[in-house]
């Protein structure tokens, strides 16, 4: 008995670390590699690394030394994304007279579609931020809620940059960059598609000027259906349906994210927030985050989790800094208005 109890321990601390293993190699796998396919298993890391600290655990109890050994091994492998998915809060929050505060929220489409619900507008009209970075913006053609009720909503913020990429008969659908500072310039990165793509803003603050990028990247577009598949009578075809979305849209946002950083402008100071919709443990993250510091990490502790929907928890909206400027407080502002969270920085030109 005590044999097959050590052979099913190797089996379940085998196949625990082969998950996490192959998570090591997800960031590095690009959009076109035949490997990609696995690029959605990054979203197990958590459960795949809690799993084989367990697994550890019990294999050093029972002295299967040589099975500890592995775990191990690939444990210590694993602590890079370990860093990057928990926030240790090296750094102290700080305040400062001349910073600039930039909000980044996935606003859900404001709720319109459902006017019962409460929605980020109001919320918004209170906030302080100097700079609103919003994604899936929805604007009506030939209702209340058009973009110029939008933009009378938000008439604190002097200064707008909108893309919308999908425009039909009823209502208008993009990303909007708001400003009580000046932008002095604008851009968007080259991505085709009809519901997602990057903005570019260069704002004139003081005697300088910020570059921001406003992101949103390839959403898996899985059905109310697929996110509750612990429900459905058919899971295996369920979830091998889900893979094929979760891996296509992965492979998108690869090629998305390669042309996001094509914007970053070498003269500005750089700030790059928004929906990347894919965790810190993704190809996504380190193709954009590049030499960035990914404020979070470096002024919070936790997980910090950005995206709220059921079950589903995961930390996939980001403001990441470029080296010439400063993260002084970081804010994750857990309100139910959307399927995400706003989160907030406060920072300062060196």
């Amino acid at each position: 008995m005590k044999l097959i109890g050590n052979i099913l321990w190797i089996l379940i601390s085998f196949a625990a670390t082969v998950t996490l293993a192959a998570t090591l190699i997800i960031p590095y796998l690009p959009p076109n590699s035949p490997l990609n396919i696995i690029s959605s298993m990054n979203l197990v890391f958590p459960y795949a690394l809690v799993f084989s600290i367990i697994c550890a655990a019990v294999c050093l109890y029972r002295r299967q030394f040589y099975t500890f050994l592995w775990v191990l091994i690939i444990l210590l492998l694993s602590i890079p994304n370990i860093n990057k998915s928990i926030g240790l809060s090296p750094n102290a929050t700080q305040t400062d007279k001349n910073a600039i505060t930039v909000l980044s929220y996935n606003v859900h489409f404001f709720n319109f579609f459902n006017p019962k619900q409460p929605n980020a507008l109001n919320y918004l009209k209170n906030c302080d931020a100097d700079v609103l970075c919003l994604q899936e913006v929805l604007a009506m053609q030939n209702e209340k809620e058009t973009w110029g009720y939008l933009c009378k909503q938000l008439s604190q913020y002097k200064y707008k940059h909108v893309e919308f990429w999908y425009e039909g008969k009823r209502l208008r659908k993009g990303i909007a960059t708001f400003s009580k500072y000046p932008i002095v310039k604008k851009d968007k990165a080259a991505i085709a598609s009809s519901s997602h793509g990057a903005i570019s803003s260069w704002i004139k603050v003081g005697n300088d000027t910020l570059q921001v990028i406003n992101c949103y990247l390839e959403s898996n577009r899985l059905t109310s259906a697929e996110k509750e598949v612990y429900k459905s009578q058919e899971k295996t075809s369920l979830v091998k349906r889900i893979y094929n979305k979760l891996a296509l849209a992965s492979q998108k946002r690869g090629a998305q994210a390669q042309k996001v950083i094509q914007l970053k402008d070498e003269k500005c100071p750089t700030l790059l927030c928004g929906d990347l919709n894919d965790v810190p443990t993704s190809y996504v993250y380190r193709t954009i985050l590049q030499d960035d510091t990914d404020t979070f990490l470096h002024l919070r502790r936790g997980i910090g989790n950005t995206f709220h929907e059921g079950i589903y928890r995961f930390r996939i909206d980001y403001i990441f800094a470029e080296e010439s400027i400063e993260p002084l407080s970081f804010s994750i502002h857990q309100l139910n208005y959307s399927d995400h969270y706003p989160i907030e920085l406060q920072c300062k030109l060196k």
